[in-house]
């Protein structure tokens, strides 16, 4: 297919323009990668009256070959130099984020937009480095830039060890590691969700933990449960994937946020279901693509309570530009994290209702139901496990 969009230059005949072998580029990651937060096809074209020089990066072997193939047509001195990620000469495959909550940003440095966050303890993979940052995939395949200094590197070994017996889950919105029981000086905050192991040693209500990056400290034990009650969901329990999201009622929107410090429309969402035991996509235009669809109608007949409302609206094309998501109610209500509200809440989609938000019953577009075994809802577990034990890229 690239050969043919160039021209199916042979021979002699290898005149194509750096601006068609673009275009071929073009139709390769539109084919291959087409939402860059989950694979990339990053590649520069030149050529000035010689041979072709193809340069950048890829998370897919697939795009490499074709690349090589796009190289060898334009003829003799041409060559493909776009890196396959990850990149070998990491002195780590993975980490395990090591602070409570770890900002993940569009590109390297700490001005950059924050686009997600991810919790202690989870497991990240490593691939690529550029000044002290690192491209690095999470548990849901989104791809985003980290510093070094919230993670630390590990194996597979390494990882494989961190999820043992031992490992525990956070239970309460925030709490803090001290450095002894009923101390004062705090080693290292957490939140819900972050992941320690115990060490066996405890002290009246408090149990030694030990932290990614070998601290150590005590974290009262009640506040902790097994980690396998996340990781090995029976269902989703609808019911308490919304006893969570209204606990987080009020909490603070924030653009990038995952976690139950602040968090944006699909943060809210995706937070409510990590922890009752799903992965489920980041972003709401991803996330729209997850579940079963359900048809809306007036009066809401066949929209459950718990099921996934989208909002946003329409290109020129027809196509559904997604913006925003929030849990629906019942009765004409949802919940959800806006911007428009700096916080998260309940509003309504009947203009009957004092809480009425006439943008939202405008902008409405699609209604999912993300359930067990469905596209794009994974269990806690079985989405770290993929993450570290064979290539997560495709």
């Amino acid at each position: 297919m690239l050969l043919l969009l160039v021209g199916c230059k042979t021979g002699a005949d290898r005149s194509a323009t750096a601006g068609e072998y673009e275009n071929a580029v073009m139709e390769l990651r539109q084919r291959l990668a087409p939402d860059r937060r989950t694979d990339r096809v990053e590649v520069t074209v030149s050529r000035h009256n010689g041979p072709l020089r193809l340069t950048g990066y890829t998370t897919l072997p697939a795009a490499v070959g074709a690349l090589d193939s796009l190289a060898t047509a334009a003829g003799p001195g041409s060559s493909n130099d776009v890196r396959l990620l990850p990149n070998p000469r990491l002195a780590h495959s993975f980490g395990l984020i090591r602070t409570s909550v770890a900002n993940i940003r569009t590109e390297p440095g700490h001005s950059q937009e924050l686009t997600s966050q991810a919790l202690l303890g989870t497991p990240i993979e490593l691939l690529d480095e550029a000044d002290g940052w690192y491209l690095i995939r999470t548990p849901d395949r989104y791809l985003a830039w980290l510093e070094e200094g919230a993670f630390v590197g590990v194996d597979r070994s390494g990882a494989e060890a961190w999820f043992s017996d031992r490992l525990r889950t956070c239970v309460p919105a925030q709490t803090v590691v001290l450095d002894r029981p009923g101390g004062e000086r705090v080693v290292s905050e957490l939140v819900a969700g972050c992941l320690v192991q115990v060490t066996g040693t405890r002290a009246e209500e408090f149990v030694e933990v030990r932290l990614p990056d070998d601290r150590r400290g005590y974290v009262r034990e009640g506040e902790l449960r097994l980690y396998r009650a996340l990781a090995q969901p029976d269902r989703v329990g609808i019911d308490s994937v919304l006893q969570t999201a209204f606990a987080q009622v009020g909490r603070p929107y924030l653009w990038g946020g995952t976690s139950p410090k602040a968090m944006d429309c699909s943060g809210f969402t995706k937070t409510a279901y990590y922890l009752n035991g799903y992965v489920i996509p980041r972003d709401a235009s991803q996330q729209v693509h997850a579940g079963v669809d359900v048809p809306l109608d007036a009066g809401f007949t066949q929209v459950q309570r718990g099921d996934l409302l989208f909002f946003g609206s329409y290109r020129e094309d027809g196509s559904e530009r997604v913006t925003h998501v929030g849990f629906y109610l019942g009765k004409g209500r949802f919940l959800h994290a806006g911007a428009d509200n700096d916080y998260i809440t309940e509003n309504s989609l009947l203009e009957k209702d004092a809480d009425f938000a006439p943008h939202r019953k405008a902008s409405l577009l699609s209604a999912r139901r993300l359930r067990e075994g469905a596209a794009g809802v994974v269990p806690v577990g079985e989405a770290f496990r993929a993450l570290y034990t064979k290539s997560s890229s495709r």
